[in-house]
């Protein structure tokens, strides 16, 4: 069931502007989303341009060279990319409500012939049991279940040859990680959106609304490798802890990979358990 809308590009009184930045994010997040960065550019400008206050300015031409980068002698009724792109979000926007968001309690959508999106609040939970907004956390706050992303490990390397190591060690941290039970972990395709991507980490807690950052590095010097793993707290950005681990190039890859993803597991767990007893 949903609550009666607000027009589109207004923001109903019972959805604060956070709580629709908040779902947002989420949004961008999903797999769906992190797929696409046209889609998500859309969405986001779209979404933030109403909050602002700016949805009747949302036409054609102002999408086309904000949102696609087109010049600005873009003319809408020549190029209609901004029309075909609106029917791809909307296709979107239908699929990830019936498979990631389907319970969010947050609707955002986009009416015919219009660019300015609509907001909605879905009752799909008790209202008790939604939150109007979720207000970042540290790592060491219990409030929620710990969250971490995995960003790809970067090569360090001189001659920049170890990718393959920098990429199998971020899937395989990833998935020891995800086999702790207290902890939520973010999908792969969202965190290696930000592959080669210098952001800071407290921006990037924040699109993914996750209390820490797990990062790591890759050298290779002589017939040694130096890898390199660090938690962050995805909210004032220090770190939590840091790990080195030295290891001979002729040593078994799949096996060093295995090692080196445990050992980060068993130590942010260790530091996941301090911190929850805190």
């Amino acid at each position: 069931m949903m609550t009666e809308k607000a027009g589109a590009g207004s923001v109903p009184g019972d959805i604060s502007p956070e709580a629709i930045r908040i779902q947002l994010q989420k949004m961008l997040s999903s797999d769906l989303f992190a797929r696409s960065e046209r889609m998500s550019r859309f969405l986001s400008f779209t979404v933030e341009e109403s909050l602002k206050g700016n949805a009747t300015n949302l036409k054609e031409y102002l999408i086309g060279v904000e949102v696609f980068d087109k010049p600005d002698t873009l003319d809408p009724r020549l190029d209609p990319i901004v029309r075909v792109e609106a029917g791809r979000l909307r296709a979107k926007l239908r699929e990830y409500y019936e498979t990631d968001g389907r319970e969010d309690a947050i609707f955002i959508h986009f009416p015919p012939r219009t660019y300015m999106p609509a907001f909605q609040r879905r009752q799909t939970t008790p209202v008790a049991a939604v939150p109007r907004e979720m207000p970042r956390q540290t790592a060491a706050d219990n409030s929620y279940p710990p969250s971490v992303a995995v960003l790809p490990f970067a090569d360090l390397s001189r001659g920049h040859d170890q990718e393959f190591l920098c990429d199998g060690l971020t899937e395989d941290v990833i998935s020891a990680l995800a086999q702790i039970r207290s902890l939520r972990v973010v999908s792969r395709t969202s965190s290696y959106q930000y592959k080669g991507k210098a952001e800071d980490i407290r921006q990037i807690g924040e699109q993914l609304n996750v209390h820490a950052i797990l990062e790591g590095s890759v050298r290779c010097y002589d017939n040694r490798l130096r890898i390199t793993a660090q938690l962050v707290d995805a909210v004032d950005g220090y770190h939590l802890w840091s790990e080195t681990f030295d290891r001979l190039v002729d040593s078994d890859i799949f096996t060093l990979q295995r090692e080196i993803s445990n050992a980060v597991a068993r130590r942010m767990q260790d530091g996941l358990s301090l911190n929850q007893a805190a």
